[in-house]
Order: C-alpha cells, then structure tokens, then sequence
C-alpha cells in the first residue's frame, strides 16, 4: 500500500530539507505525493499507494484534534467486519480505509491493537500527550519496518533507503549477516544488510519512552495441540473453508486483477480460487517460461516449462486469461544492480530469477495493476512436503515405519531402492554422533563439507566467524527435528526473508498478496498431523486433497517442481563481460577481498563452460558478485560507480 519514515531528535533540531530527503528517498512507482506531518523535534513522511478501492478516501499522516494520536500506516486488513464490530463502529466504517480502522483499534486497544488486526501491516504511531512512539508488524511479516535509535536520535521507515538518507546515520555492512545469507542460514531478525539500521522483527510491537526502547512479540505460531477430527475429509473441508476465505479476503483490488500463476498447486489454487470471486470472474494471469530455443530437457524430478500445466489449469477453467513470458535476453535487474540498491536498499538472494520474471511483472505496471496475487508461502502452510516426518519418526524410535516411508517415497518417484536407502541413510545420519558421522562419510567418499556449503561464494576465512558457525550448528541441528519443530524453523526464517516482498513494491509499483500467508490459515495448517502432508510416500498430500476440486489432475497429482530461470547459463554467458568488469571492481575492495572468494570466482569465470547446468556459477560466481556489488554501493556511500 504506502511507504513512509519518522523522525525523532530528542533535544535537537530537525534537519531543514528532511521532508525533502523524504521523500526522495521513499520515491518508488506507483507512489502518490508525499504528506507531512510535523511537531517540536518529531517529523512524519506518508507517500500513499492506493491499492484497495478504500484507499482513495485515506489520508496520512492521520490525526484529529480529538485524539492526541498521528498514525502512520502501510497494510492491507483482511478482518474488517471483525474489526467494525469489536469496536462498534458505524456503518459507514465499511468504506473506510485499512488506516482508519487501525486508528480506531489504536485508540480502543492500545499497544495490543496488534493482536487485533488481521493481514499484512506496518504502522507507527505517535502519542504527544504521553511522548511515546509505537511500531508495529504483521505477525507473518509481508511489510518490512526499520529503525535506527542512537543518542538523542531515533528513526523509522518503511525502507532502509529512507534511513540512510538522514544525516547522522552512518553508512556501514553487517558483515555477518551478507555472509549468512550468501550461506542462506538462519538469521537475526532484528538484523538488516546495514550495521547502523535494525528491523523490528514480525509479529513485534516495540515502545520508545524517551530513550529507552522495548519489545515484545505478540504472535508467534504455537502449537499448543495437535488438532484430531473424525474424519481426514473434515480436515480436508476445513482446510478449503480458510483457504477460500482467505482468498477472497485478499480481492479488493483497485484496477485490473493479475496472478502469477505456474503448473504448482499454490499460485494456481489462488488464482482459480479468486476467478470464482471477482467481479466479472475474469483474472488475467502471468507465468514466465524459459527463453525462446534454450528449453532443456525434464527430469525425474524437475520440468522446465510451464506452459503445458498452465494450459491444462486454462482449459478447465476458461475465464482465465493466461499470458507467457518468455525469458529476456537481459532485463533491467541484470544489468542495472545499483538502481536496485538505491530503490529498496539491500541485495537481492535469487537477483537472476527476479530480472528473469521482470517481463511478466512490467507487465502488470504496465496495464495499471496495483495487486498481484501469488501462493509464495503455500510450501510452509497448505502445500508442507512433510519435511520432518522421516526424523520425527526416528525420534520416537519408529525406525521400521520411517524406512517404510522412505521406499514409498522411493517408489513414487520413480526412483529405485538403493534411493529408499540413501533417503534412510541421509535421515539417520544427523542422529549419530560426530565422529561416527566423519567415519561413514569418508567410507561413502564423501566429503565433511555438504554440497550446500560448497555453493557459496564466502572465504575460508569469514566462514570461520563464530556468528556463522553458531548458524551452521543451528542448521544442523534443523536435521534432526520431527515435521513441527522444522516447519516453526522454517517459517522463522521465511518470516526474516519476507522483507523483500515489501521491497519489491519499490522495482515494481505494485504489492503482492498472498491468501497463503492468512494467519488464520497458518495457524491451522500448523495444528495438524503429519500424516496429513507426508504418507505412503505421497508429499504435500493435505494441498493435493483441497486442490482436487479445482484443478487438472495433472497438476495435481505431478511429482515434479517447476524450476525458475532454467536457462540461467545461456543468461550469464550474455552477462560475463560486465561480471568481469565486476569482478575487477571488487579486487581494489578490501572488504570484498576479506569476505568473497574472488580467486575461486576468478577461476570460474576463466573456464566457461559450454553445458547449461552449472550450480555453482549461479550461486558463487553471479550471487558472489551481487552481493559484492551492494557492498561497493555502501563502501561507496550510495554512489553510481
């Protein structure tokens, strides 16, 4: 929806030209003119995006002159009526903006208006009767919120742009956490790229009372039980129940409506499901295909087109309107990296795959839409692999039944016995002890170092810090765990790198909604057993089930993922001479030299290869040198060059 950054300069004054740095530093597409609000040594920037037809009536910064309150707000609500009736409010709130039901609940509940409200938010409210400030996040964490809090100084914003454009806040990396998202392991969600620049976690709610800050989380998904009902049908129904609701919660679009949609259950129940629900039922959907004459060949366990899913979802429910988009030869987002870092502020972890759907998303701006729907944590909620399931059974001694479920899960992938056995034996591993873990891998012929860590473009080294050998150990220990205590690691982790949703809205001018992040629907999805997502060797079995009533069997009952940007070599080979250039760049870098693997980086981009499947040029070499990129910007101080 918005975008928008605060001031507090306790004691100070506040810098002349802070609401134009503001605003500047806020500019993104599809942002309406900024609006201001002001006191003694307190300043609040709002840039609206209208996204919901509601939003043509809000007006931000909000006040009144009868409630001592100015309320900053970027969200999207899917509990109104809930919302109208707690507080009792008139009719007329129906047509209300999201803003203006988020004041209301400020006023009644306070700081525990948080627990209240429903949906994707950031907000920050001001109090000058009482000289408190409150920030606040969604529990699932879809909108990003930062700060900066020094001596006398305290700054939020909805961007990590914003904050850096204020005088007084200095520049600077968190090396640590570069190095553990290169890794992609668990990461401090109170960290940002910036050393001097902190997120307020999801599902927090943080206090400043003069100097002193606090913070406590208000949600967090629990498993207090495990739910048991008659029937697996009635799971089934309940399960469709929220999920339709959630759907059609997230439909009040202003403009044309667009999905993304590929041949997998999530992005393609939402976008059949919101088809019954639209005004006109017509939804225009996007999926982007690899580039024309680079299709590579499908595996047992991967496609790389999907047209044919699409098509099939298509034909079955014709007032869908697919549009394909094949791969560009070179999109902005491969060339252009700094706009990126000015625009939102951090690196991008998959930058290839976000330039190789820039197309299908230029699009949407393009049309006049403000909203596109995904299913992007459908894998942690509806869609759950049952990931856990084997090492939870061997925690509770059920050895015979976890071999059982690996050869099923053997035989309906078409695989053959010894990958029932290597599927046991990689299960098992993690239970035993260290040494007796070395011993077997040397007798395999493996190396102590798994293949994940090997994808990375991190020196020997910074590998070594103890911040990143606590998250190896912490990763480790993630092996071990039985499908709810994996699946709450997971979501944790999602939750952290859910920030760039919010960002996104910054390349694109448009927001994503996503009816599998519903709180509601999480919070059930996580109370179930796990033999409703892993059982007889059938995988994400509860969304197979939900989706049958919906979808082509073909989609339904495929084995297979879809892969993003599969041609990604034919894409780099297009890029190496700026890699190169890049690469050249980050060698007069200290801190590049420190933290990246440019020797190994070097080597790769030396010795090209002529085959289309090389991992480690994707993660190492390209990833590498993105990152490396954003660490020249800051080193650089925000520069071009």
């Amino acid at each position: 929806m918005s975008a928008f950054a605060g001031l507090l300069a306790i004691g100070r004054a506040l810098p002349v030209d802070l609401a134009e740095r503001f605003a500047k530093a806020l500019d993104a597409p599809g942002l309406e003119l900024p609006q201001y609000w002001s006191d003694a040594g307190v300043h609040l920037s709002h840039r609206m995006r209208v996204t919901a037809p509601e939003d043509r009536q809000d007006k931000q910064p909000r006040h009144n002159a009868e409630h001592p309150l100015v309320l900053v707000f970027d969200g999207y609500l899917v509990n109104r009526p809930e919302l109208i009736q707690s507080l009792a409010l008139p009719r007329s709130a129906n047509n209300w903006p999201d803003s203006a039901l988020a004041f209301e609940a400020l006023l009644h509940w306070d700081e525990r208006a948080a627990e209240h409200l429903l949906g994707d938010f950031a907000l920050a409210a001001w109090n000058p009767m009482t000289q408190c400030l409150l920030l606040m996040r969604d529990g699932v964490g879809q909108r990003p919120l930062y700060y900066h809090h020094s001596n006398g100084l305290f700054a939020f914003a909805t961007s990590p742009t914003a904050l850096l454009a204020i005088p007084g806040i200095p520049w600077g990396v968190d090396e640590d956490r570069l190095i553990l998202n290169l890794f992609d392991l668990p990461l401090d969600p109170h960290s940002t790229f910036h050393k001097h620049i902190s997120a307020l976690p999801a599902g927090s709610v943080a206090t400043l009372r003069g100097s002193r800050l606090t913070q406590r989380c208000y949600w967090t998904p629990e498993r207090k039980s495990e739910l048991h009902l008659p029937h697996e049908e009635d799971y089934v129904e309940a399960a469709r129940e929220l999920f339709n609701r959630a759907v059609r919660d997230c439909l009040r679009i202003e403009g044309p409506a667009f999905s993304s949609i590929t041949g997998g259950l999530d992005s393609s129940a939402v976008s059949v499901t919101a088809l019954r629900h639209l005004p006109g039922n017509r939804l225009t959907t996007l999926t982007s295909l690899p580039a024309e004459g680079t299709i590579t060949a499908d595996s047992p366990s991967f496609y790389a087109s999907e047209r044919p899913y699409v098509e099939s979802i298509a034909e079955q429910s014709p007032s869908l309107t697919p549009l394909f988009f094949p791969g560009p030869e070179l999109h902005r987002w491969d060339t252009d990296w700094t706009a990126m870092f000015q625009s939102t502020g951090t690196p991008w972890r998959n930058v290839m795959n976000l330039a190789w759907m820039g197309p299908a998303r230029d699009y949407v701006r393009q049309q006049g839409g403000r909203v596109l729907l995904s299913g992007g944590l459908g894998n942690i909620t509806l869609s759950w692999d049952g990931q856990g399931t084997l090492p939870g059974l061997i925690r509770r001694g059920r050895w015979l039944q976890a071999l059982r479920e690996a050869n099923a899960l053997a035989q309906g992938s078409g695989r053959s016995a010894s990958t029932a056995r290597q599927i046991f034996r990689t299960t098992l591993m993690p239970f035993l002890p260290g040494y007796i873990q070395r011993v077997m891998r040397n007798l395999l012929g493996q190396s102590t170092e798994l293949e994940w860590q090997k994808q990375c473009s991190v020196t020997p080294a910074a590998r070594n810090r103890p911040q990143i050998q606590a998250a190896f150990r912490k990763r480790e220990r993630m092996s071990t765990l039985g499908s709810w205590e994996l699946r709450q690691c997971c979501f944790e982790e999602r939750q952290v790198s859910l920030e760039a949703m919010g960002l996104v809205r910054a390349l694109h001018g448009f927001e994503v909604r996503d009816p599998m992040a519903d709180r509601r629907l999480l919070e059930f999805c996580f109370s179930l057993p796990d033999s409703l997502y892993l059982n007889g060797g059938v995988s994400r079995l509860l969304a197979r089930h939900v989706t049958a009533d919906r979808l082509p069997a073909s989609v339904v009952n495929n084995r297979r993922r879809g892969l993003q940007c599969p041609e990604y070599m034919h894409r780099m080979t297009a890029m190496r001479p700026m890699l190169a250039e890049h690469l050249a760049q980050l060698n007069g870098s200290p801190l590049a030299r420190e933290i990246l693997d440019l020797k190994r980086m070097s080597a790769l981009l030396a010795h090209w290869p002529s085959t289309p499947w090389h991992r480690e040029y994707l993660t190492v070499l390209h990833r590498g040198l993105h990152f490396g990129q954003f660490l020249h910007w800051v080193e650089s101080g925000g520069t071009r060059n």
